[in-house]
Parts: C-alpha cells; structure tokens; sequence
C-alpha cells in the first residue's frame, strides 16, 4: 500500500504532511485494527459530534479498546468510509484541523453518503491523543433514512449495532 490514501493530499500549503498524519487516516479509513493499535495513545479521547441518542456512533469514547471497538466493530454497523476529500489540512506542530467532504456507503441500503465535515487531532510522538469531528448530522441522518426528516415529529433511539454480528464485512 502506498503512504498515501484516496483524498488525503502529498502536501497542503506547500507543506508536507506528516507521516503520522497519513498513518492514522490510512488506519482510520481501512478500520485496520492492527494499525489502528499502532496509530492510538493508550488514553485516547474520541468524540464524534453528533445525535448521540439516536445513534450509537456518537458521543465521547476513551481509551485504545474503546475507540478500536467503534471503529471497528460500531461504525461498520452504519456505513463505510469510503473516501476523505479534503479542502484545507492545516498542521502545527502535533495538532491537525482538517475540513472537507466525507464519502461513505450505507451498510444496509448501499447508499453513497456525502456529507461535509471537520477533524481536529492532537498527537504525542506520532500516536492519536485527541480527536474531535464535527459534521453536518442532519445531512447525513437525512442521507441514511432517504427522505427530508420531519423535525416535529419526536425520534426514538433505536440500537443497530448487535453484540454479535457477522455482516460486519461490507
């Protein structure tokens, strides 16, 4: 496999980016458990900005074991992250903020999902400490029901993810 990943960009600003950079994008887009391992301080914070009611994957996770099984096992049961296109990929020193489009497909349905979104990671010797993401929700819970959501109508929280679950593959 090569250092880099579908959308992630050589360099920004004339910059290059950082190989631990690539790595933890690489991991994150593969769900790669054994690079995931390699790419995540043992306390990592993990928190995806989101509807956290009505679904699982977001909310604050910490720790390695914590943030493995929602990549790995969590996520999957939603979508799969098919591609990062970034518009801007900002590096200072170990902290990174990164803002562009997130592509993926629904597990269930197979639709393509697009939806705009921004990470902001810290690294401490080239392992994840922090990441934050923030994304359009609304959009993408549109995007994963198919139609406009009517938003007088209450939601109820509905679990997807089985402990055990053999369509984890897509």
């Amino acid at each position: 496999m090569s250092d880099l990943i579908i959308g992630l960009p050589r360099s920004a600003s004339g910059r290059d980016v950082p190989p631990w950079v690539s790595a933890f994008y690489r991991a994150y887009i593969t769900r790669d458990p054994g690079l995931l391992d390699a790419v995540l301080d043992d306390a990592v914070e993990w928190t995806l900005t989101g509807p956290a009611e009505q679904f699982d994957i977001y909310g604050s996770r910490r720790g390695k074991q914590a943030v493995l099984e929602l990549v790995t096992r969590i996520m999957p049961c939603f979508f799969q992250i098919t591609d990062f296109e970034f518009e801007h990929l900002l590096v200072q020193g170990e902290q990174v903020a990164a803002y562009g489009l997130v592509r993926a497909r629904q597990r269930d349905t197979g639709r393509s999902l697009c939806f705009r979104g921004a990470h902001f990671l810290r690294f401490r010797n080239g392992k994840l400490t922090m990441f934050r993401s923030f994304a359009d929700t609304f959009d993408v819970a549109q995007q994963v029901v198919g139609h406009p959501i009517d938003v007088t109508k209450p939601i109820e929280r509905v679990t997807l993810v089985p402990e055990e679950d053999a369509l984890l593959s897509l």
